[in-house]
C-alpha cells in the first residue's frame, strides 16, 4: 500500500468499460500493461464504484430510457468481480485507484486497500461523500470540472485542514471536450493560485487529438488521466475513450516532453 501520490503519475481510467464483463475487464488490464510496461512512467489503473441499490431512486431503478440507469445496470460488476479486477491490476504492476460515488462505496475501498482515492467532478463539492473520504489513510485525487474558485477553495482548505495527501486535477465535463473548451491554461491558473498544490490533467478530448499532453505538461501538469478501453467484434467505445494504439501515441506525446518518473514501471 502507499501513502503517497506516485511521481508523475499516468491515470488509465476503465470506468465502464469493462462492459460488465469480468473476462473482458481482465482483458482491458492485460492489454494495456503491455503497452505500459514501455514507458519509465507511473501508471495507475482506475475503476468506479456505485452502490446501484441505493446510489438509483427506488423510483428510477430498471429506467431503460434514461441513458446513464441502462448503462450503470447494464455493466454491473459484483465485489468479487471488483477484487479480481484489482488482483490483476496489482500483478500487472499498477497502482489501484477507484472513484466512489457514494459513502457506501468507500467503505468497499477501504476494505480491499486500494491504493489512492479519486473523486470525481461531480462528486467535488459532495461534502458528506468528502467526509467520509477523509477518513480513510488514502491520498486523494480530484477533478475539478465545474466547480466554481469558490469551491476548489474549499476543498483544498478542507484536504489541507485534515493533513490529506491529495492533488486537483484540471478537467472538462464535456465528452468528448472540442478543442476550443480544453482551456489548458486553466492549469497554469491553478498552479500559481494553489503553489503547494500538485495539478494535473484529466482529459475527455477526441482520441485523435495527441496534441494536448505535451501542452498540459508545459502548463504544469503532473497527473495525467484519460479514458481507455479495447474494442471487440461486439464492443465498440465511446467517443472519448482511446485504444491501446492510441494510448501509446498520447503517451509517447508526453515521453517527448520529458514526462519521466523517477524510476521505472514496475509492470512484467
Amino acid at each position: 500500500m502507499i501513502h503517497k501520490i506516485p511521481s508523475d503519475l499516468f491515470v488509465l481510467e476503465m470506468a465502464n468499460n469493462h462492459m460488465g464483463d469480468i473476462d473482458h475487464g481482465i482483458h482491458v488490464i492485460q492489454t494495456f500493461a503491455e503497452v505500459c510496461k514501455k514507458y519509465p512512467f507511473n501508471f495507475a489503473f482506475k475503476l468506479q464504484y456505485r452502490y446501484l441499490d441505493s446510489f438509483i431512486h427506488p423510483d428510477m431503478q430498471g429506467r431503460i430510457d434514461v441513458p446513464y440507469i441502462k448503462r450503470f445496470s447494464e455493466t454491473r460488476l459484483t465485489q468479487n468481480d471488483f477484487d479480481r479486477l484489482l488482483n490483476e491490476m496489482r500483478e500487472h504492476g499498477f497502482h489501484t485507484m477507484v472513484t466512489p460515488f457514494d459513502e457506501n462505496s468507500v467503505d468497499v475501498i477501504v476494505s480491499q486497500n486500494v491504493d489512492i482515492i479519486k473523486v470525481a467532478s461531480c462528486s467535488f463539492g459532495d461534502w458528506p461523500l468528502l467526509e467520509r473520504v477523509v477518513q480513510t489513510d488514502k491520498p486523494i485525487i480530484a477533478s475539478t470540472a465545474g466547480a466554481s474558485i469558490d469551491v476548489i477553495e474549499q476543498v483544498i482548505s478542507f484536504f489541507s485542514n485534515r493533513n490529506k495527501e491529495f492533488s486537483i486535477l484540471h478537467c472538462v465535463g464535456e465528452y468528448p471536450t472540442p478543442d476550443e473548451n480544453m482551456h489548458i491554461s486553466q492549469i497554469d491558473f491553478l498552479k500559481k493560485r494553489f503553489p503547494g498544490v500538485r495539478i494535473g490533467f484529466s482529459t475527455h478530448e477526441d482520441p485523435n487529438i495527441k496534441i494536448s499532453p505535451s501542452v498540459a505538461y508545459g502548463a504544469g501538469a503532473r497527473i495525467f488521466e484519460k479514458h481507455i478501453g479495447v474494442e471487440t467484434k461486439k464492443i465498440k467505445l465511446n467517443k472519448y475513450s482511446v485504444s491501446p494504439k492510441e494510448l501509446e501515441l498520447w503517451v509517447n506525446n508526453l515521453s517527448e516532453a520529458n514526462f519521466v518518473a523517477p524510476y521505472k514501471f514496475i509492470g512484467a
